[in-house]
C-alpha cells in the first residue's frame, strides 16, 4: 500500500522518553472515596449546548465529559469498550451500525436515557435547520428508534469507523438532554443534563466550573470523588505555579519548559498522550496573496518548522511532515513534503513580483507569541513582511472558522480514526474547510477514505491526499500531536488524554 514505517524508531523513542507511566498505573492500594480534584485549564468554556458552542476546546471536553457520555469508550490502548451502549456493530457493507443500549440508566434530571434520547441527539445535530457546522464530522445520515433500547445509525455511505468516531468524547459526541434543552431553552448552554458521573452545579465565568457526584450514576461503584472544579487558567506559568502551590491538583500543559521543570519534581507526575493530529498553521487559500500557490510553497519552504519545533518544545515535540501520527497506524513512504529552502522560496516570491504583507493570528498566550515570533522572523528571511495579531483562543477559534483569517495558529486533536478531521477540514464542501480549499481529487480520496472497508486502500488514499496538500500547501505542520498533564502525586486514575482532555470519572485521591 505504499507506506513503511519511516517513523516507528522516532516513535519508539517517543514512547520510551515521553510515555510515562501514570501513578495511577503503578498504585496496588483501592481507589479512595471522596474529595474534591481540582483541574486546571488553558481556557473558559464554550457552553454546553454543541450547537451554541460550535467546537468543544479540550478545555470545554474536560468540563462536559463530567456531565455528558459517550456510547462506547476506548480504553488506553484504542480498544472499544461498553459506556451508554453494550455493543456497536455494524452490517457486513457498513452503511447501517445498530447501537444496543445500557438498561437503567437516566439522566441528571432522572428521565430514562433511551434509544429515542439517542435519536433525538444525533438527528438535531444532523438537522441541517440548525446550522451546525461540526455535523461534518459525522458521516450519519439519520438515526432511527428501533425499540427502547436499539437505536439504528443509518450511514451517507459503507464506513467502517463509527463506533471508535463516537467514542471519542467531543462536541457531538457526548450526548446531551434534548428534553432538557427544549424544557431550559437559552439557559441550557449553562445548565447542562446529561448522564454522567456528576450533575452540574455551579458555572462562574473566566473563574471555575463546580461539578458534584451523581448519586445515581449507572456505575454504582463510581465517581469517587465528591466534587470537581474545572478552573480557566490561561496563563500557563500561573497555571503552573497554581499547581505547585497546591491550588490545583491536574492541569493541561502544552509550555516545554514547565513540561521539563514538572518531570524533575518529586512531588509531580507528567502523564504523556501521543496522538494523531498536529500543531498546524492554516493557510486561507481563498485570500490574497495566499490565493496564489507560489506565494503559499514560498511559505513553505521558507519556515525552519524542524528546527523552530526543537527550540519551541525543547525536543518534547518533534515535527512529522503528515497530520496522521503513530497511533493512527498510518505511514506513508512518500508524503511530497517540501524541503526547507529559502533561496528557492525567495525565487518564488520574485516570480510571484507583488510585495507579500500577512496577518497571523495567534494566541495572546506565551506559545502563541513565541510561534508567532518564530513564523515572523523566518519570513522575514525571505521577504515576507507578518503582523502579529494576538487574540484570546475563543476569538481565534470564532475567526478562524468565520475564514475572518489569513494565517492563525491551530490544532487537529486527535481522533480513534483520521477521517473525521480529514474530511472536516479539507473536503471542499465542508462548513469547517476554513482554508477554503477545493480540489477534486482531494476530494475523491477522502471520499475513499471514508467508504472503504478496505484498511490498505483507505490508508493509501490518505498518503495520497497528503501528498496533495503539502504541494499545494493548505497547512503547515509545524508539531506533532502530543498531550501532556502534570499532576500531584496524590491523583490517580485520570486516563488517556485524548483529545487533550482531562477525564474525571474514575479518578481519586489518595490521602
Amino acid at each position: 500500500m505504499g507506506v513503511m514505517s519511516r517513523r516507528f524508531g522516532l516513535v519508539a523513542a517517543l514512547a520510551a522518553g515521553l510515555a510515562t507511566v501514570p501513578a495511577w498505573a503503578q498504585q496496588a492500594a483501592a481507589p479512595v472515596k471522596g474529595g474534591t480534584l481540582t483541574i486546571g485549564v488553558e481556557s473558559d468554556f464554550e457552553g454546553f449546548d454543541p450547537i451554541k458552542a460550535g467546537v468543544y476546546s479540550n478545555s470545554t471536553v474536560t468540563a462536559a465529559s463530567l456531565f455528558y457520555e459517550t456510547l462506547m469508550r476506548l480504553d488506553d490502548k484504542g480498544n472499544l469498550i461498553p459506556a451508554l451502549a453494550l455493543s456497536m456493530n455494524a452490517n457486513e457493507d457498513g452503511t447501517i451500525w445498530i447501537a444496543k443500549l445500557r438498561p437503567g440508566v437516566k439522566f441528571h434530571d432522572g428521565t430514562p436515557f433511551t434509544a429515542q434520547a439517542v435519536a433525538d441527539h444525533f438527528n438535531r445535530l444532523l438537522d441541517p435547520a440548525n446550522r451546525y457546522a461540526g455535523r461534518v464530522y459525522l458521516a450519519i445520515e439519520k438515526v432511527e428508534v428501533q425499540d427502547e433500547l436499539t437505536a439504528v445509525f443509518k450511514m451517507r455511505g459503507p464506513n467502517a469507523a463509527l463506533a471508535k468516531v463516537l467514542a471519542q468524547p467531543g462536541v457531538a459526541t457526548l450526548i446531551i438532554s434534548v428534553k432538557a434543552l427544549n424544557e431550559k431553552g437559552a439557559d441550557y448552554n449553562r445548565n447542562p443534563v446529561g448522564t454522567g458521573p456528576f450533575v452540574f452545579k455551579e458555572w462562574r465565568a473566566a473563574d471555575r466550573l463546580i461539578a458534584e457526584r451523581n448519586p445515581n450514576y449507572w456505575d454504582k461503584d463510581k465517581p469517587y470523588l465528591d466534587r470537581v472544579i474545572v478552573r480557566p487558567l490561561p496563563d500557563s506559568d500561573a497555571r503552573y505555579a497554581s499547581l505547585a502551590k497546591g491550588d490545583v491538583q491536574v492541569i493541561w500543559e502544552d509550555r516545554a519548559e514547565n513540561i521539563v521543570k514538572a518531570k524533575k519534581d518529586r512531588n509531580l507526575n507528567v502523564q504523556t498522550w501521543i496522538g494523531s493530529g498536529a500543531l498546524v498553521v492554516p493557510l486561507n487559500t481563498v485570500k490574497e496573496p495566499l490565493n496564489d500557490k507560489r506565494v503559499r510553497q514560498a511559505i513553505a519552504m521558507g519556515l525552519n518548522r524542524k528546527a523552530n519545533a526543537e527550540v519551541l518544545s525543547q525536543g518534547l515535540r518533534p515535527v512529522f511532515d503528515d497530520p496522521y501520527g503513530p497511533s493512527s497506524g498510518i505511514v506513508c513512504k512518500d508524503n511530497g513534503a517540501l524541503p526547507y529552502d529559502p533561496e528557492r522560496a525567495k525565487k518564488l516570491l520574485a516570480d510571484y513580483g507583488k510585495p507579500v504583507q500577512l496577518t497571523m493570528t495567534i494566541t495572546a498566550t506565551p506559545r502563541g507569541r513565541e510561534g508567532g515570533q518564530v513564523f515572523q522572523a523566518d519570513m522575514k528571511k525571505i521577504g515576507i513582511d507578518v503582523i502579529i495579531k494576538p487574540v484570546d483562543q475563543t476569538q481565534l477559534v470564532k475567526e478562524t472558522i468565520a475564514r475572518d483569517f489569513q494565517i492563525s495558529g491551530w490544532r487537529i486533536i486527535d481522533y480513534p480514526d483520521v477521517d473525521t478531521q480529514m474530511f472536516a477540514n479539507f473536503f471542499s464542501k465542508s462548513p469547517i474547510n476554513f482554508s477554503g480549499y477545493n480540489n477534486p481529487e482531494a476530494d475523491r480520496l477522502l471520499m475513499v477514505g471514508r467508504t472503504n472497508l478496505d484498511e490498505k486502500v483507505r490508508f493509501q488514499a490518505y498518503c495520497d491526499l497528503v501528498k496533495i496538500l503539502n504541494d499545494d500547501v493548505v497547512w503547515l505542520w509545524t508539531g506533532s500531536n502530543i498531550d501532556f498533564a502534570i499532576m500531584r502525586k496524590n491523583v490517580h486514575n485520570i486516563p488517556a488524554l485524548r483529545g487533550g482532555a482531562i477525564q474525571a470519572e474514575s479518578a481519586w485521591l489518595s490521602k
